[in-house]
């Protein structure tokens, strides 16, 4: 069997890797800045580990420049965020050419459109491994059975394209032997976590008002409308405080009309994309995310990083991040009133706040380091090239 062939889908033992030079691994993120979010420790990491090239494919705009300064090679593909069937066709063929000129080992994806791009390609330029990051499956019990059926096609599909998935929470692994999406040997569970260094540990702020924090992109699944109709019911019960909003997103718009709307102009602010998380979230006294689903949140890693609580929905992923009563607490989606009352409860009692936030930073600790989710990772592509020798 030539170099780089595979006899069949999700059997990696078959392949032929390259064993006498480092694996050379490319992940798949629609952005620079995606990539710059949520890769570069990683791909650092995995580079100095001494075993992987790793590179990164995307999208390049004003981030590309800051990732290449840090040492990494960035490959400029323009991975659409939507369903543009030329759009996505143009970066399959640039993909595929690219895997084929790198000689690429392992190609990881994230995300549905990186995920087709990316895996398409590299079954074209015939990769040995294809690598997909699931960050929680978009099809749910309230679609309509015509939409459900499709969506699971398209899902089904979508993962026969990789060898192994990996997942942030083990529930999108049940979700996923429950619908039969793949067979269960595929399956990697290798969580989430941030650079525990990056994020500081200070003493709780003394805030006038208290600030309350969302670091959310501004899109419909993470249900933004939920947080400023709660910020309207505390400023209905008297309440002081301050909302900051950090992301960007298509929403924008619609959201600035809805915080006008509810007289909240000067409570609720959108700070758009930001290079200071990490301070932006030691300032604040809650963190709040009120996302329809999620795969491991980084938001709220990032709060228990910085030992600060958070009230989250009580959804898929969140519920595996937060610890309801001990880290903070979990809220049914939908429930403006029920996330007032539980922000408040916390805004109210700075020795419940604090006590929440320290649970939190050791939570963290114990589960949401990045360099050990890393090392899960390396381990998947050590287990292909140990396969294949």
């Amino acid at each position: 069997m030539a170099m780089g062939e595979i006899a069949d889908v999700g059997d990696v033992g078959e392949a032929v890797m390259p064993v006498t030079r480092k694996l050379r691994v490319v992940d798949v993120i629609n952005t620079d800045w995606s990539a710059r979010e949520l890769l570069d420790h990683r791909v650092r990491q995995a580079n100095e580990s001494g075993r992987f090239e790793n590179e990164i494919l995307c999208a390049v705009s004003d981030h590309a420049e800051g990732l290449r300064a840090s040492g990494h090679t960035v490959h400029p593909v323009g991975v659409p965020r939507d369903a543009s069937l030329l759009g996505i066709l143009r970066a399959i063929a640039a993909a595929r050419r690219i895997f084929r000129q790198r000689r690429v080992d392992v190609v990881h994806v994230h995300g549905t459109t990186a995920w087709v791009v990316g895996a398409v390609a590299a079954r074209l330029a015939r990769v040995p491994l294809v690598v997909a990051q699931v960050h929680g499956f978009h099809h749910h019990d309230n679609m309509r059975p015509a939409v459900l059926r499709a969506v699971l096609l398209c899902e089904r599909l979508l993962c026969a394209l990789a060898h192994r998935l990996l997942y942030q929470n083990p529930a999108d692994i049940e979700e996923c032997r429950r619908r039969r999406l793949a067979p269960d040997h595929k399956n990697r569970l290798i969580g989430n976590g941030v650079q525990l260094g990056d994020f500081p540990v200070t003493d709780p702020p003394d805030n006038d008002p208290p600030r309350i924090l969302c670091v959310s992109r501004l899109e419909p699944v993470k249900n933004l409308p939920l947080l400023i109709d709660a910020a309207r019911i505390l400023r209905d019960r008297g309440r002081s405080f301050l909302v900051q909003i950090v992301g960007q997103g298509d929403l924008r718009p619609q959201l600035e009309a809805r915080v006008a709307s509810h007289g909240l102009g000067d409570v609720v602010r959108f700070l758009g994309y930001r290079t200071d998380v990490p301070r932006l979230t030691a300032d604040s006294d809650v963190c709040v995310l009120t996302s329809l689903k999620e795969g491991l949140p980084r938001a709220i890693i990032e709060a228990g990083a910085c030992a600060r609580p958070i009230v989250a929905t009580d959804v898929i992923g969140s519920r595996d991040a937060v610890v309801d009563g001990e880290t903070g607490f979990l809220v049914p989606l939908g429930d403006a009133e029920a996330l007032a009352d539980r922000v408040e409860q916390l805004l109210t009692d700075p020795t419940l706040r604090h006590r929440m936030g320290r649970a939190s930073r050791v939570h963290a600790e114990a589960n949401f380091d990045e360099r050990c989710v890393t090392d899960r990772i390396l381990d998947v592509y050590d287990d292909a090239r140990s396969r294949s020798e």
